[in-house]
Parts: C-alpha cells; structure tokens; sequence
C-alpha cells in the first residue's frame, strides 16, 4: 500500500547534510562560488520531493473501500474504482471475472492500520520538510496543518490494532511540533498505545524527548512575548538558558534536547 512512498522518504532523509553544508559556508564566509551550487542543488531537489509527496497517492488493494476522510486516499478510491470497474466489465481483456469476496473485520481493521501508518508517513514528511530542511517556524500554517493530519493518523493506526512497528518516526517528527491542547492530547493517546503495545524503551525516550520539546518551546515563547525588559530579568536568564540550542536550528530542537537528557533515539 506505501511502497512507493518509500523512496521518496528515502531522498528526503538524504537532503538533511546538504543542508548542512550549506549553513556551515555560510557560516564561515565561504565563497559565493561555492554556497551558490549548493543551494540550487537543495532547491531543485526539496522541489521535486515535494512535488512527488504531493502527488503520492496509496496503492488500494482490490475490494478495500478504506473509511478514511482524506482526499489523497478519495483519489486513490476513484482509480481503484476505474480499474475495478474496468476489469469487472471487460473492457480492458474482453473476459469477465467475478469480484474478490468480501473481507473479515479482522482484515479490514489491519489494512485501515497499515493506509493510516502511511498516511501518517506523508505528512510528517511534509513536516520534517517545511520544518527541518526549509527551516518554517512552528507556527507557519503548513507545518501545523500537516503535524495536525500526521497526528489523527497515528491515533487512527492504533485504533485499528494493525502493525505499529514502523510508526515513532511520524508520530514524534509530528509530536514535536504540536502546539495545540488538541494535538499535543492526540500524541499523549498515540504514545500511550504504541507503549502498551511494544514496551521498548526507544518509544518511552521519544517521549520523554518530545515532552522536553514542548516546555522548552513554550518557554521560548514567553520569554520572546516579555519583550526586551522581561528578557532582562536575572531570573527570566536563568531559566531561558537551558532554551539555547548551541547552533542547533530551531527547527531541530529536539536534537538539542535528547544531546542534553543523554538520549541517544532510535526510531526503527
């Protein structure tokens, strides 16, 4: 059902030293001459990713109508349905052939699990994009929006009981940025399952990470809202202190927050 998706999230994570080089040349003055290729390779190839997420749509097994209220899946339930009628009528081999018999509930439930799982990959990869490699502030509608979408289809993929084994990295590259009282409850639930579920200490650390996250970014948030006096304060200092990310990007805060807590995370 998400194959496809696979080499897509494959070139993303590839993008992430590109990026890297990038910020230390201009970091240390390189030349133009050397910054300008750079850059164009990162433009042209974090443009063709997001045109293919974009455009990405899951392969539908044949006689699964997925209760899924997501057009990217509505597309694929439209050409499973051209193909299905297609094949059904004839038209295409001259031959009839008689429908797949219905599904068990059993089925169902695991096969909505593993579409939600991969939806779940989409749009934290949209995510780790806007937010890691095009450095969006957390705020920025598209992040949200996306971290919001990644976040319903973890809970949903737990919901179902199907294969979770795949699912940390979408629910903690999502968790991370959530803001909302809605979307930071929808990663407690979602974590809270996959702990019962697998019992490994890797997804207790993501939590343990992504909680971190939260405080530090709220507190940034305060103290940015007291302006310059509030800044000033000797107490205000103190604790803002611990919020500085050692030339670590905002964006990768969490990175920051597990070198701190001695947290090396795995997420396979």
């Amino acid at each position: 059902m998400a194959t496809t998706l696979w080499p897509i999230i494959h070139r993303l994570s590839d993008v992430f030293p590109l990026k890297r080089e990038i910020d230390l040349a201009v970091r240390f003055n390189d030349a133009a001459s050397k910054i300008a290729p750079l850059r164009a390779e990162f433009e042209s190839t974090t443009a063709a990713i997001e045109v293919a997420l974009s455009h990405w749509r899951p392969h539908l097994p044949p006689n699964f109508v997925p209760d899924v209220d997501d057009p990217i899946v509505h597309t694929a339930i439209n050409c499973m349905e051209d193909t299905t009628t297609a094949t059904i009528t004839g038209s295409t081999t001259g031959n009839t052939e008689s429908p797949s018999p219905p599904m068990s509930a059993t089925e169902r439930d695991r096969l909505h699990s593993i579409l939600h799982n991969a939806l779940a990959y989409r749009h934290s990869a949209f995510v780790y994009l806007y937010r890691t490699l095009y450095a969006y502030p957390r705020s920025h509608q598209a992040v949200q929006t996306n971290a919001h979408a990644a976040l319903v289809h973890c809970v949903a993929t737990v919901a179902y009981a199907g294969p979770m084994g795949a699912l940390l990295w979408p629910l903690f590259a999502a968790a991370c940025e959530a803001v909302s009282t809605e979307d930071r409850g929808l990663a407690e639930r979602a974590f809270s399952a996959i702990r019962k579920r697998q019992g490994m200490m890797n997804i207790e650390r993501a939590w343990e990470v992504v909680q971190e996250v939260w405080r530090r970014a709220d507190w940034t948030e305060v103290v940015a809202g007291l302006g310059d006096e509030g800044r000033r304060r000797g107490s205000m200092q103190s604790m803002r202190s611990d919020c500085e990310n050692d030339g670590v990007g905002e964006a990768d805060l969490w990175r920051q927050v597990s070198k701190d807590m001695g947290m090396n995370l795995v997420f396979g």
